[in-house]
């Protein structure tokens, strides 16, 4: 299957609408940084959260394979990665990821909905060191148990540049 990065304005109740405030100076909503889109959401009245999102999509269908966003979260703004994956994936197995040759990790189940199973994990300072220094992040899931991993690759063009576009590290 050939894959293609698009952005994907409407990404599930993971993604980012709205506009980011004048007074920010960050880039406009839907703007790309390099493989990425710079979305923002509004929380509050007065508050947005903004990140950064991709999706991969088939080439030959335009079908979205994988959506994934990088993120503050929480009151402490810990940055945090959530991928969204068809469904009808292997649960059991979950879905992986792996920056360029790196150790492979596991993201966390969340849930699966009408838009697909999305799960999420953490950044902390080592991972966030190697996507910055990454070319592509690999996420894998299977369809069953018996079958054989699928896997998608990611760019990690603009991501350094995006997290300074949201404010991050």
């Amino acid at each position: 299957m050939k894959i293609l990065p698009a952005a994907l304005i409407g990404l599930s109740a993971l993604a980012f609408s709205g506009a980011a405030t004048a007074q920010d100076a960050k880039p406009k909503v839907g703007e790309r940084i390099g493989d990425w889109t710079f979305q923002c959401q509004a929380i509050a009245a007065d508050e947005n959260v903004c990140g950064i999102i991709q999706t991969i999509a088939d080439n030959n269908t335009k079908r979205q394979v994988l959506a994934i966003a990088v993120r503050p979260l929480g009151q402490e703004k810990r940055l945090a990665m959530f991928v969204t994956a068809p469904l009808g994936i292997f649960l059991g197995s979950g879905i992986g990821g792996k920056i360029d040759d790196g150790e492979q990790f596991k993201f966390n189940l969340r849930s699966c909905t009408q838009r697909g199973c999305q799960a999420a994990i953490a950044v902390e300072n080592d991972r966030l060191t190697e996507l910055k220094k990454g070319e592509r992040l690999l996420i894998g899931f299977k369809a069953r148990a018996d079958a054989n991993t699928i896997t998608v690759p990611v760019s990690l063009k603009g991501f350094t540049a995006g997290l300074k576009a949201m404010g991050s590290r």
